[in-house]
């Protein structure tokens, strides 16, 4: 298992022509912790990597940071029932991602060759300027264009699905 690395990211951001503003700062591991940060005036975003039980299909959920998921008011939006959902484990996340966890991020789908993630936008993403976003590593931020994040994920080959997390 070869995990994602920052310079990936930023090669991949390079050479799709995302443009971009990174901030470096310290580790952050959680939404408190990067609510601490003096980062610029934009979105950070929290990502989570779900999986649908006994299946080898995974979501990614790109949510403004201060939101919470429901996994009940979520499940009926993908058509499942929510005892079919739950978060992906570790391995998991290394395999498809090639994330740790702490590190998860849309810039871990280009490791995912299979195509095997779907990718939930919260609908709010649609009317902020700018998404921060991990490079793969939780040491820096990278703020980038909703638009950007659409091409981000559609060059990297996969299916998203707008959601309502409210």
């Amino acid at each position: 298992m070869t995990l994602s690395t920052y310079e990936e990211a930023i090669d991949f951001l390079r050479g799709n022509d995302i443009q971009y503003n990174e901030v470096k700062h310290d580790a952050v591991w959680t939404m408190a912790e990067a609510s601490q940060l003096e980062l610029p005036n934009d979105t950070v975003i929290k990502n989570l990597f779900l999986k649908k039980r006994k299946t080898a299909e995974y979501f990614l959920c790109v949510v403004v940071g201060h939101k919470k998921i429901d996994f009940k008011t979520l499940a009926p939006q993908l058509q499942l029932s929510r005892n079919k959902l739950n978060f992906a484990n570790e391995m998991d996340l290394a395999d498809v991602l090639g994330l740790k966890p702490g590190f998860v991020t849309p810039l871990g789908l280009p490791h995912d060759k299979k195509q095997q993630v779907t990718v939930l936008l919260d609908k709010e993403l649609q009317n902020v300027d700018a998404i921060g976003i991990h490079p793969n590593t939780n040491t820096a931020t990278v703020f980038i264009k909703y638009e950007d994040l659409l091409k981000l994920i559609t060059r990297s080959q996969h299916e998203m699905v707008v959601v309502d997390f409210d």
